[in-house]
């Protein structure tokens, strides 16, 4: 029966400009009937998530990204002046996902953010849809935390890149989409500042994608995404295939388990 079939639930995990490739993750799982009922994201993964969970198909976010104007928001480009503000990305925000509520979209939707007032972390599935997605995406050093309730809030991943726990309870099978990948760098890569930051920024991404892979069923980790440091926006439509071809070679696997589960 269909209201036996086993509810899907993924989680988006942060990583800058690989963010792209959960969008061709998501494409793999729609083609295959499999897409997802649940959606957590955090940082570059809370964008695509609720996008995906306002109801855009993969195809639409990938045109969205790369043909208009949302594109910018992803360009984390270190300011002239002293940390920036994520306005640009309010008014995308407004303009795509109109409704600044969770519980009006037609997919679950949670976010992960870091509270620093209580040093924790937190998934929210309630209240300012909007100022929550902007704090889950405020990397510390480039944008302004944001204050919720009197609390500032900033990048999700500083604590946890990829949480799964949160939304295991609300879900029977649960995918994470890992765009952090680690690979050994040569000194040559590291000669300038921004490959020096991007190569840590990475490698604290990578510990903390990995703190919640025993709650999930099945993990996809795009191969050759170590070759787009986080900062490579312009490589959008390359990240996104290297996301399709991986999660389309696990949804047989995928398949299996979840027969598995629905017996």
């Amino acid at each position: 029966m269909e209201d036996q079939k086993p509810k899907i639930g993924i989680t988006l995990s942060g990583g800058g400009a690989r963010g792209f490739a959960h969008i061709g993750v998501l494409k793999a799982l729609e083609e295959a009937g499999l897409g997802p009922e649940v959606i957590c994201g955090t940082s570059a993964g809370a964008i695509i998530g609720v996008l995906y969970a306002h109801g855009y198909h993969p195809d639409q976010i990938s045109e969205l990204i790369e043909k208009s104007n949302i594109y910018k928001v992803f360009r984390l480009v270190l300011p002239r002046r002293g940390l920036s503000n994520q306005d640009y990305l309010l008014r995308q925000l407004k303009e795509y996902v109109p409704e600044n509520d969770f519980h009006k979209l037609p997919k679950k939707f949670l976010v992960g953010v870091t509270n620093l007032n209580a040093g924790k972390h937190e998934i929210w599935e309630d209240g300012s849809l909007h100022d929550l997605v902007i704090a889950s995406s405020a990397v510390p050093g480039i944008f302004q935390p944001v204050e919720i309730n009197g609390r500032y809030y900033v990048d999700g991943g500083v604590m946890n890149n990829m949480p799964a726990d949160p939304i295991r309870r609300m879900c029977r099978f649960l995918v994470a989409s890992n765009v952090v990948t680690k690979v050994e760098k040569s000194s040559n890569e590291l000669s300038g500042l921004k490959s020096i930051l991007a190569r840590t920024f990475e490698i604290s991404l990578w510990y903390r994608s990995r703190l919640n892979y025993d709650a999930c069923d099945l993990i996809v980790e795009p191969d050759g995404l170590h070759k787009y440091h986080i900062f490579n926006f312009s490589k959008a439509s390359e990240i996104v295939q290297l996301g399709y071809e991986a999660g389309k070679a696990q949804i047989e696997q995928m398949k299996k388990e979840l027969e598995a589960i629905a017996r």
